[in-house]
């Protein structure tokens, strides 16, 4: 049996919605740099705020908490 099967059929659709999610937000930071607006990101965790100068304030930290799930074999996801 083959391990990298996709059962999905709409993968193909995913992969171009995520690859002009990325090029919008490429062409949309690059816009607003040459309006000289403020460009707002988050880096590693760290939320940066980019002036048109070039220089980055760092506004705030974004703490990830991991899910606290564990899956078993034979369970039964109800979702809403």
């Amino acid at each position: 049996m083959k391990s990298n099967k996709v059962f999905r059929k709409d993968v193909g659709q995913t992969n171009l919605l995520v690859k002009v999610g990325r090029l919008s937000g490429r062409n949309a930071v690059r816009r607003s740099k040459a309006m000289d607006l403020v460009v707002t990101y988050i880096e590693k965790g760290v939320v940066y705020e980019e002036q048109p100068d070039g220089s980055k304030i760092q506004i705030d930290i974004v703490e990830r908490n991991p899910a606290q799930i564990s899956f078993k074999k034979g369970m039964v996801l109800h979702g809403k």
